[in-house]
């Protein structure tokens, strides 16, 4: 077995396996657990939907579909693991802070927010295209701006559309553009196809075809940011993470082709699904849902 520390999904995933087999109770591990589809494991065995069997079965297929994730942990060694790993995991999980069914845990402190108005000193103009760039420093991040207005500033004020924690720069946005309201067709639309992109985790059926087109167009603007309301779309779906959406772009291209009866997209999707970040989609259809049916 590899001599690495357990990750938190690999210590997640030992925790639920203790539990079906009745080794740790529910309360101080399950409850716990930040990944929606071992709670769903755990709570079907819990409630009775489920037999410990199944509930086995169900996390070697966890395993098996997300088999990129999990060196410490395969199938063949996760139901004769070594005490030392199994208390290792029971360890990084009682540590944690009980968390609500579709909770994520809180991320490390950072000085800023998507969204948030902020003023920076500017140190440099940088002139690119038809555009402006202003640079400066903020909190120890670098700071950068744009304009078509061509002004020599000495200082911007604007809102954060993005953060690269890894190389610490905040992009600003000193116009309205992205943050404009959904217009209430839209808003009925997406509520429609969040809930039929629910009902398809829930159930595998497959959304009609206009419902995985839109699905396919609100990737898109999340990627390309071209729509006016492109920020508070990406705030309905709880600030995703650009890698996720990219994954997700993959499930929704499968189910656009899945909607015209391909087979073959069809039989990748009940195989491959877990692989794209499932949990992470499924709580930002859920918020997005949330948000469009808001009065």
């Amino acid at each position: 077995m590899a001599k690495r520390p357990l990750t938190p999904r690999e210590s997640e995933l030992i925790a639920t396996a203790l539990f079906v087999v009745g080794s740790v109770p529910y309360s101080g591990h399950i409850d716990r657990l930040e990944s929606l589809t071992l709670r769903d494991i755990a709570d079907d065995y819990l409630n009775g939907t489920s037999t410990s069997a199944d509930a086995i079965d169900a996390l070697d297929q966890y395993i098996y579909v997300r088999r990129h994730r999990f060196k410490n942990v395969t199938p063949h060694n996760l139901w004769t693991l070594d005490d030392r790993t199994e208390q290792e995991a029971l360890r990084h999980i009682s540590k944690r802070p009980e968390l609500k069914k579709g909770q994520t845990l809180n991320k490390r402190n950072q000085p800023f927010q998507a969204g948030q108005e902020i003023e920076f000193k500017v140190d440099k103009h940088v002139d690119r295209g038809q555009f402006r760039i202003y640079i400066g420093k903020l909190q120890g991040y670098t700071c950068k701006a744009q304009s078509k207005e061509r002004e020599k500033l000495k200082s911007v004020s604007g809102w954060i559309t993005h953060i690269d924690p890894k190389d610490r720069l905040v992009f600003v946005n000193v116009t309205d553009f992205g943050r404009m309201p959904i217009e209430p067709a839209m808003k009925q639309e997406l509520e429609s196809m969040s809930a039929s992109m629910l009902g398809w985790f829930a159930t595998a059926t497959i959304p009609s075809e206009e419902e995985a087109l839109l699905a396919k167009q609100m990737i898109g603007t999340l990627q390309r940011r071209d729509q006016p309301y492109w920020f508070t779309l990406t705030t309905a779906l709880n600030h995703p993470r650009p890698e996720h959406v990219k994954r997700w772009g993959t499930v929704v291209n499968l189910l656009v082709k899945a909607s015209n009866g391909d087979q073959k997209a069809i039989q990748t999707l009940e195989t491959q699904e877990d692989k794209y970040f499932k949990d992470a989609f499924i709580r930002a259809l859920r918020a997005l849902h949330q948000e469009m049916t808001k009065q």
